[in-house]
């Protein structure tokens, strides 16, 4: 083992080396974690391959939710919204039934974790767009309605100066549940058709000036032979402000938020 030399000794870890002393001599060696392979077969590691594995599911449940947004996740994200929204998840598969590792990834776990998610983090739908949108859907959640009954230029925060318009946009994203399987060592969703598939629909271009009453925005869900029961629909609802350009609504990058408003 090589010894430090010299009249200053270095305790801890720099640059990938560690340094402690050992048996009144001060030694150094290259800092190597576990392997992958030790990890998940060293009976020691077995709590952090139950972790490692249900991310994996985790990071799985996200991509559904983001594949099911479409374009809306490029319009609203920040630069760490992926990494947020699996933590999200793997939060909710901890209130999954199973052992830790294989436990089910199921949003109707605990919807209220996912509900409130900002695709931005700094920017938070409720303190930009100070409305309470009423969110229903009919028995076979065929359709999810989206109704404001007021809105007034009072309930427009952090809107820029320039801007003359907002516009609402409305998306449902449909999230299958997940388990483990042993066949292919990971989660696998239970209903693949249906998982990640989304619509969206958008406002028309409202005045920011004048008092609106009765916004309204539907969602058809793209399902037409009934969605399973283990299925879940995320609804989330954005705001953008900006001009209109030659009859066209031309958004601006500042103040738009979106966030998760209800599981259904």
């Amino acid at each position: 083992m090589p010894k430090q030399t010299g009249f200053i000794k270095i305790k801890g870890t720099l640059n990938g080396v560690c340094y402690y002393p050992l048996k009144g001599a001060y030694i150094y060696r290259t800092a190597v974690g576990p392997s992958k392979e030790r990890i998940y077969n060293d009976p020691a590691f077995k709590p952090v391959k139950a972790n490692l594995l249900e991310f994996g599911g985790a990071s799985k449940l996200a991509k559904a939710i983001c594949t099911g947004l479409k374009q809306n996740v490029a319009a609203f994200k920040d630069s760490y919204m992926t990494s947020r929204l699996s933590g999200c998840c793997r939060k909710i598969i901890q209130k999954g039934s199973g052992e830790p590792g294989q436990r089910e990834a199921n949003l109707f776990n605990q919807p209220e974790l996912l509900i409130g998610f900002q695709l931005n983090k700094t920017k938070v739908f409720s303190q930009i767009y100070t409305v309470k949108p009423i969110i229903t859907s009919n028995t076979a959640r065929s359709v999810v309605n989206i109704s404001i009954p007021k809105s007034d230029k009072y309930h427009l925060k952090q809107a820029p100066k320039t801007a003359t318009h907002f516009r609402l946009t409305a998306a449902l994203s449909i999230v299958s549940n997940y388990k483990w399987s042993d066949t292919v060592q990971g989660y696998q969703p239970q209903h693949p058709n249906s998982n990640g598939l989304g619509v969206t629909s958008q406002s028309s271009p409202l005045l920011c000036k004048i008092e609106h009453q009765n916004i309204y925005l539907q969602l058809i869900n793209p399902i037409s032979t009934g969605i399973p029961a283990n299925t879940a629909i995320t609804v989330w609802l954005g705001i953008q402000y900006g001009n209109m350009v030659q009859n066209e609504f031309s958004p601006f990058k500042t103040a738009q938020a979106m966030a998760c408003v209800a599981v259904l």
